[in-house]
Formats: C-alpha cells, structure tokens, sequence
C-alpha cells in the first residue's frame, strides 16, 4: 500500500537503481571516475557517427554531387544499397546497409570494405523477436566480422537489457524522442545512464536515434549531452534531411548545371560539423565518469568531493573521457535548452593546462585558469544546450 502513496517520478527512480545494481552498471553508469575492470573491446566505430537518408536523383550521373553535398553537411553515414558504394568510396562516406539476402550475399566481400557501416536489420520489435534477431546478427558476424548488424530498441519498452543478453550485437542503438511529453522526458538521464552503462557492460558502442524536427536548441543539447554520456553516434527521424529540387517528373533540377541541394534540417549540419570535428579526439575514448549540477535529474549524480574536475554552475553535465595514452577529454554541456548558462569548473592542483577545442576549425587553444586557493578554476558561459570540449593535462 505504501507504493501507491509514493509519485510516479519517485517508484521509477526506485526501480532505476534497483535494476542498475543488479545489472551490475551502476557504478559504469554514474558518477565515478575510478578505475573500472576492464571489459574486452567487441567492436569499436571507425569515427562518431552521423547517419543521414538522402534522396539521391533519379539520374547516377548527378550522385556525386549529392554525395558532396551530403559530406559536406558534416554526414558521414548514408543510408543505400550496394550500388552507392562506389560513390560512397569517392567521397570518404560510409553505407548503412540493409539485411536482404544479396546483402548478405556480398557481406565475406565486405568485410574490409571501409565504405561499409554496418547492416541494418530491424526496429523496435518486442522481446519475441530476439532469438530471430540473433540468428540474423551471427549469419552477418560470420559473414563479416568487421561490421555491426543494426537494431533499434524502444527505450521505454525497457526490454533492452534482454537484447543485449539475447542478440549480442556489435552495437547497441535505441530511441528515446524526450521532446515528446508523451514519452517520459523524466527518463531521458536514466536512459542514458542505464544504455551507456549496457554498452561498457557488452564492450561496444551506444548510438541513438532522436527526433530531427525538434527547435535547435534542443536538439544541440540533446546531441551534446548524449556525447557526454559516451554515444558514439545519431541517427535521425525524420530521415529526410539531404534533399535536392526535382521537377514535376521527379527528376533533378539543375541551376547552370548544377544539382539544386537543400537541408530539410537547416540547423542540424552545423551541429554534424562541429560533432565531426570532435571525433578524432573522442572516437577512442572511454567514458569514465558523468558529472551533473543542480537542479540534478533524475539518474543524476554530482561529482564526489575528491573529484580532481568538479563542474559549478545550474544545469550543467560534464562528460570525463579517457583514451589508451591516458589522455583526457571533458565535454562541458549546458542542460538548459532555452536559456545560457554560466559553467565553471574546479580543477585540483595536479592539472597543469587546460586546452579548448574551437568548433569551427578543430584547432586546440589554451584556456586561462584561475587559482582559487589550492585549487585552479575555468569558466566561460555556455549557449541554450550548448557544449564545449576541453583536454586536460595533469599529474596523476
């Protein structure tokens, strides 16, 4: 009787922590920068993913354009078929197959093939399709060890725990539209606690789907704070986001004959172009731990008081990553996605410089630091859900 008392926000967080201890993803889940058991690595993504559909003209002739288009839009995964690798190859992108039979067919062909993503099987099915599904994920591996098959989990079936036990897919992907009310926005932090943690638990990557047609700024705080939780990479719906002009039959319409290209999605190349910059530092990076401030989420923890990086501030999240040469990386998000923030962070006496990425050039430049004691301090003000990368170097 005492359950029904308790609100709905507070039996879900309840039931979050219980599930996460038993899970054994606690501890890789939230707050905690020390040294975890190693996991054997299954599968790692060859750079951070931005998948995209694009409408390619009727006419193979005019596709390389397109695919120019595409990469310059800050994409570097198209949806296609077999016959787009060709010009996948010329224009460094990468295909995202699907699962038909002439697919797997050509897979022990693939295998090498740096044009190829991975194979895109199905999306959010219930737990009576895992046992297919594995079948399907071991017929690709064996075809093709090199690249993942795809499956899209619903995270608010929570089922996803069963895939990853069931399928053992060489990546985890899933959905969680936290825009929509209807979807349980209070879930968004514990969804990406509870899939970050799966991903470390398995030793492979965590990508997610989310909406394209929310405001901008939501959707830069979304594709920030995901980055911060460790995804690796974003898929989109709706897909339709590289387009070109046709006329009444369909066909490509030109200007001085040129292909006429336009984003369905003005404001999601910006953001793709600056996630594409960051991939070189943070494609082989674990994350290690996720730092929130007040007013903390739920799923939300604040950094230990002997954290060496403290984050200051309202609504901020902070990312801790780690590479192989012990090299690290902080993503400093702002939570807020209608209003700027002021974020500091507080560093302990063993870092010694502090370098900010400029998301326009992918060049590093040093940041001041202040010292507040036996302490040292950097702060800037962050833009609605925007989120800046920093490399940190200190004594350990």
């Amino acid at each position: 009787m005492l359950l029904l008392t308790i609100p709905f926000q507070a039996t879900f967080a309840l039931r979050v922590i219980a599930f996460l201890t038993v899970a054994g993803v606690a501890a890789a889940g939230l707050a905690d920068d020390k040294p975890q058991a190693a996991v054997k690595e299954r599968y790692r993504v060859p750079s951070l993913i931005i998948v995209t559909h694009v409408d390619w003209p009727k006419d193979p002739q005019h596709w390389d354009a397109m695919a120019e288009f595409v990469r310059g839009g800050g994409f570097n995964v198209v949806e296609g078929n077999l016959e787009l690798l060709d010009v996948c190859r010329r224009h460094g992108l990468m295909a995202q197959l699907g699962s038909e039979p002439e697919v797997l067919a050509a897979a022990p062909k693939l295998k090498d093939d740096p044009a190829v993503f991975g194979y895109f099987v199905s999306d959010r099915r219930r737990r009576h399709a895992f046992p297919g599904f594995a079948e399907a994920a071991r017929e690709f591996e064996q075809a093709d060890p090199n690249h993942p098959t795809i499956f899209i989990n619903r995270a608010n079936w929570n089922e996803f725990t069963a895939f990853a036990e069931e399928v053992k897919p060489m990546l985890l992907d899933f959905y969680h539209y936290h825009g929509n009310p209807r979807e349980h926005p209070d879930r968004y932090y514990v969804y990406l606690a509870m899939f970050r943690g799966l991903g470390q638990q398995h030793g492979i990557p965590v990508i997610r789907c989310t909406a394209s047609n929310d405001p901008p700024a939501f959707l830069r705080m979304t594709m920030y704070t995901s980055l911060a939780y460790g995804v690796k990479g974003f898929h989109f719906w709706p897909p339709w986001i590289c387009a070109h002009e046709k006329d009444k039959d369909g066909n490509a319409q030109l200007k001085d004959g040129k292909l006429k290209t336009y984003m369905t999605i003005p404001a999601l190349p910006e953001i793709a172009k600056e996630i594409r910059l960051m991939s070189p530092a943070l494609t082989d990076c674990r994350s290690v731990a996720i730092y929130h401030t007040d007013p903390l989420p739920i799923g939300g923890e604040k950094a230990p008081a002997d954290a060496w990086c403290r984050p200051e501030g309202a609504d901020l999240l902070v990312g801790v990553f780690q590479n192989g040469k012990n090299e690290e990386y902080l993503l400093v998000v702002n939570r807020h996605s209608g209003e700027k923030r002021e974020a500091a962070l507080s560093f302990d006496k063993g870092v010694s410089a502090v370098t900010k990425m400029d998301k326009k050039t992918g060049e590093w430049g040093a940041q001041a630091l202040e010292s507040t004691g036996d302490r040292k301090r950097w702060k800037m003000t962050l833009a609605e859900g925007n989120g800046e990368l920093l490399k940190v170097d200190r004594a350990r």
